[in-house]
């Protein structure tokens, strides 16, 4: 789908690439997770922008008591990486290599 957790007791769940053009989610509350990528192919394998709920989204994760709130996470497949994306402060996910405060 795009994203996947990586450290069971955070709450966050590390951006991919999906395997899909789009995939709908029906969550219990009766909400959605939409994910569209509809430039997905075998040559597009890499991530240029994501767009959450149609605002441009520079972190490399999603928090999980956000997404069960309902998202459309859109994302820009391309040929090429795109080294700038999800290099800011707060971009970057939980580490257990990183000290926390």
């Amino acid at each position: 789908m795009g994203f996947y957790p990586v450290c069971p007791t955070s709450d966050e769940y590390v951006l991919g690439a999906p395997l899909f053009k789009s995939i709908t989610v029906n969550l219990e509350n009766g909400k959605k997770i939409k994910v569209d990528a509809p430039k997905n192919s075998n040559k597009n394998l890499y991530v240029n922008r994501i767009k959450y709920n149609g605002r441009n989204y520079s972190k490399n994760y999603v928090k999980y008591s956000e997404i069960t709130k309902g998202v459309k996470l859109s994302f820009d497949m391309e040929q090429k990486i795109n080294y700038d994306r999800g290099q800011g402060d707060g971009d970057q996910p939980y580490s257990m290599s990183l000290k926390t405060k």
